[in-house]
């Protein structure tokens, strides 16, 4: 990962640090992982991976998010989630 791309990216992007930046890359390497599956493959802790896809999760709650993630429920159980990019997050990420 190019730090310096990321830097640059982010100061594009307001919005997103390059903690935010590096978790999309991680959920692009990592299509349908669950949250902590990410936090394993990031080495971060699962909390903090937990608020970051909180902030890039399609709309919840009348918190429209940033609509670069989109998470599904797991069919056979509920409380587990699987994370994705939206089309919006490949967009940015190409520019890396």
């Amino acid at each position: 990962m190019n730090t310096k791309k990321l830097v640059n990216l982010s100061n594009q992007y307001p919005r997103l640090t390059v903690r935010t930046l590096a978790t999309l890359m991680a959920i692009g390497e990592n299509e349908g992982c669950s949250v902590s599956e990410l936090s394993q493959f990031m080495g971060v802790n699962e909390k903090n991976v937990a608020t970051t896809i909180r902030r890039l999760e399609e709309g919840r709650a009348g918190n429209p998010g940033d609509k670069l993630i989109r998470v599904k429920q797991y069919p056979d159980d509920k409380r587990f989630k699987l994370i994705y990019l939206t089309a919006k997050a490949r967009r940015i990420l190409q520019k890396l």
